[in-house]
């Protein structure tokens, strides 16, 4: 991630260790290392917002606010002030138009119930990735689970994370295709979920001035644009800009998922899915 080595090679006697693995098991291991009195970690990061709310309800995280993130829209702050969006993702449709036309690809979220999509459709699973919970929740919300219980009847392909390489369609998909991949994107006009994921400060932080200076530079303008130039991500910073191909969030309709909902429906949600795709 480019603001890690950003923040490194600016602030060079600071060494920055990365852990890197799906929201679930980041969220795991944080109890965890808490429960047995381990403080190993200074800042926490997933894609499932919810995740925040059970850590701040468990009085697990350090109350700090970067400069400049009151602009930041209201999905991408707490308003008690625990934890914050440094980066947002939308969940779409992507195809691979050397496979499948243009003229036939799904354009809404209810024509991969198609039949013809049996067999040929890959997603996430909301147990291991946050984007995908929240993605779930969105359209159980949209739509009800239902939806859900009929898109299983084609036999979907679940993989573990959102950024798995055949998991490009929730995620990495607008750094895919500039790189020059067969992949073309479809933003169903009846709604996009906006995935936010957030970052806090461990209240516990073995070494809380460092973790400060962090937060503070991957809020700053540089780190955000950074996150959108070179990963194709949306930020809730108001002055970053966005190439001319890539859609404004105020133009697409957004579905999104409240935190506290996503908190409560976790083990539903994940219960559900499970039940529904067999995995």
């Amino acid at each position: 991630m480019p603001h890690w080595h950003a923040f490194k090679t600016k602030y060079t006697g600071i060494d920055v260790e990365l852990h890197r693995t799906g929201s679930q098991r980041v969220l795991q291991r944080f109890m965890q290392e808490a429960a047995a009195g381990i403080k190993n970690g200074d800042i926490v990061h997933t894609s499932d917002a919810g995740n925040f709310e059970l850590l701040k309800d468990k009085g697990m995280l350090l109350k700090f606010t970067p400069q400049g993130v009151a602009a930041f829209p209201d999905g991408f702050k707490d308003k008690a002030g625990f934890y914050y969006g440094m980066r947002a993702t939308l969940s779409v449709i992507a195809y691979n138009p050397k496979v499948i036309s243009e003229k036939d690809a799904p354009k809404t979220w209810k024509d991969l119930l198609n039949p013809r999509w049996s067999g040929k459709m890959v997603t996430a699973h909301p147990g291991y990735s946050g984007i995908i919970m929240t993605h779930v929740l969105a359209l159980v919300n949209a739509y009800g689970w239902d939806y859900f219980r009929d898109l299983a009847k084609n036999k979907l392909h679940i993989v573990q994370s959102a950024n798995d390489p055949a998991g490009v369609v929730a995620s990495g998909y607008y750094k895919t295709l500039k790189q020059g991949n067969p992949i073309k994107i479809v933003y169903p006009k009846e709604g996009i979920p906006l995935v936010v994921s957030p970052v806090a400060i461990a209240k516990d932080a073995p070494h809380p001035n460092a973790a400060k200076l962090f937060t503070e530079f991957i809020f700053s303008k540089e780190s955000q644009q950074l996150l959108a130039d070179k990963e194709g991500l949306y930020t809730g910073h108001p002055e970053v800009t966005y190439p001319a191909d890539k859609p404004k969030l105020k133009e697409l309709k957004l579905l999104t998922a409240d935190a506290d909902e996503l908190e409560k429906r976790n083990a539903e949600i994940k219960k559900r899915f499970t039940e529904l795709f067999g995995a």
